[in-house]
């Protein structure tokens, strides 16, 4: 149990890098070749969503160490 404490913020980059991971391979595949504009608010939207999801884990985090 104490290790999972340990290693928890790790946890966290994991779901981060499968999404980077599969954001590069839509990317490359010619995703955003169309320059299309939907194309474009879906990547957008999909970076804010990731971020904003992040930030509160961290947050969340933080504030669990710190208690």
């Amino acid at each position: 149990m104490n290790s999972i404490k340990r290693f928890r913020f790790a946890l966290i980059l994991i779901p981060l890098a499968i999404f980077i991971s599969f954001l590069d391979k839509k990317i490359l595949s010619g995703f955003l070749e169309t320059n299309q504009i939907p194309d474009h608010y879906l990547f957008i939207g999909s970076l804010v969503v990731v971020i904003s999801v992040l930030i509160l884990a961290v947050l969340r985090f933080d504030k669990n160490v710190n208690s």
